[in-house]
């Protein structure tokens, strides 16, 4: 008994330092997406759909350290959709795992990007390992129209999995 009263007081102790640190909101002002922390402000929110493992959710550029890459999906550099764009996010189990299902898409499957009222589709045209030591996938490469989805190799830590798109179309969304 005394055990199940100490996960649950560990459990709701948790929940209340998640509600402090996390303390944001996304509002709706002409058709303009906000997201704000206390020290931060990004207009025209970037959101990543991939319909084939139910992954909705925000990107935000990752902070020089990459600290923010514990709450949420983090974009390397810069966004330009014409040229390659890194998205790096967690996997495995617990909170900020967005990428956890990354592994279950086959090549040709697509996935969303929304950013400033367009809408741009990317196809999977293959998935790879690669050393964690590697970084020639962060090299720039312009008017690539690539789209690269990173995360960590389930139960390998050494190892990055790689799902690189390409850009296949782009429509404005409706007002």
């Amino acid at each position: 008994m005394r055990k199940k009263l100490f996960k649950f007081s560990i459990l709701i102790f948790y929940f209340f330092v998640s509600i402090y640190i996390i303390n944001f909101s996304i509002q709706n002002k002409d058709n303009e997406y906000i997201y704000e922390t206390k020290s931060v402000s990004y207009a025209n929110l970037i959101m990543l759909k991939i319909p084939k493992i139910n992954l909705s959710t925000k990107v935000i550029k990752a902070s020089k350290n990459f600290s923010n890459l514990n709450s949420s999906l983090v974009y390397y550099r810069e966004f330009n959709p014409n040229d390659k764009i890194i998205i790096f996010g967690h996997s495995g189990m617990g909170k900020g795992t967005y990428f956890n299902r990354l592994d279950e898409l086959p090549v040709g499957d697509v996935a969303y990007l929304e950013y400033n009222n367009k809408i741009y589709k990317y196809s999977i045209t293959r998935t790879y390992n690669i050393s964690k030591k590697n970084t020639y996938i962060l090299k720039k490469e312009n008017y690539s129209k690539k789209l690269l989805l990173v995360t960590c190799v389930k139960n390998n830590k050494n190892k990055r999995l790689v799902v690189e798109l390409v850009l296949k179309s782009d429509k404005t969304i409706e007002k």
